[in-house]
């Protein structure tokens, strides 16, 4: 294939909305509908009980499509996606996150220098200060397990091809689900081990609405509930599917609290000690209580 630009990149935009400001899912599809590279389609998934009102440029412009769902599950949402004819890739994107203004140019640059990549992940950057949303998206090859946390739903790009050969979002992950996270990790998982050829790209650049100071108290469900999902997650790969390499998983999911409880114990931040243990208690009940489940 040739290293030049594709002239006619064929991808469509999905965003699901669930409980949302509607100004931040405006923001995100209006910057979706100014890329200079324009998508088939930009596709809202709506999952409100109450149909979420947008302003008539959005609903009037020919590029967008609005679907209705009772699913409140992320995962079980986006699976009801139909994909259009002759769409060569799909890009999902939360709907409190918006694509940089070149992200299309960006995407079509990468595609055609690695014309073989199945899977794009991009970066998340946070608004209001410019900096990435956790330390792990400076940087990380999804060649290697250890980085494939760095393809997260709100920022990533798949062949809608693959996205149907890998069956889709495991329905069982992710926020309104039984295990309530995870599904973005699984996903990736499911490409790593099938040996699809996956890259991570900080340049493809989705910014993100900063991470909220919770109270203590809505902090620590948070984190137990997160933690669940990821417990259950180990669970899956490492004792149901036999993948020794989830080791890692395990073991950086039981240290990475302790060393956090630590820092919170000298800056006499006690937060961050409650959100860890939360965490910590959270992954290992989720491991346990997938197994007995199974």
């Amino acid at each position: 294939m040739s290293r030049k630009l594709i002239e006619t990149l064929q991808y469509i935009i999905v965003v699901n909305t669930y409980k949302r400001p509607g100004h931040l899912v405006e923001r995100c599809l209006k910057a979706s509908l100014k890329q200079k590279i324009q998508p088939q389609r930009i596709i809202l998934i709506d999952q409100n009980s109450e149909e979420l009102k947008l302003t008539t440029d959005i609903l009037t412009n020919p590029l967008f499509l609005k679907t209705k769902t009772k699913k409140t599950s992320v995962s079980a949402a986006r699976n009801t996606l139909l994909i259009p004819e002759n769409t060569d890739w799909i890009f999902f994107c939360d709907d409190d996150g918006f694509p940089c203004e070149n992200y299309s140019g960006i995407l079509n640059q990468i595609i055609s220098t690695n014309p073989k990549l199945d899977i794009l992940a991009g970066s998340i950057v946070r608004e209001d200060n410019n900096e990435f949303y956790t330390l792990r998206h400076k940087g990380g090859t999804l060649k290697k397990f250890r980085n494939t946390k760095n393809l997260m739903g709100s920022n990533f790009i798949v062949r809608a091809n693959i996205f149907d050969e890998l069956d889709r979002f495991d329905e069982n992950f992710g926020a309104g689900s039984r295990w309530g996270s995870s599904e973005e990790t699984d996903f990736c998982w499911k490409a790593f081990f099938a040996g699809k050829n996956m890259e991570y790209f900080p340049e493809l650049i989705v910014y993100h609405v900063p991470p909220f100071n919770e109270s203590i108290k809505k902090g620590f469900r948070k984190a137990f509930k997160y933690g669940v999902g990821k417990g259950a997650l180990v669970s899956k790969w490492l004792f149901g599917k036999k993948k020794l390499i989830v080791i890692y998983e395990l073991i950086e999911m039981t240290t990475v609290p302790f060393i956090q409880s630590i820092r919170g114990l000298f800056t006499l931040r006690f937060g961050l000690i409650a959100t860890n243990f939360a965490a910590l208690s959270g992954r290992y009940y989720g491991m346990i209580k997938y197994l007995f489940t199974k």
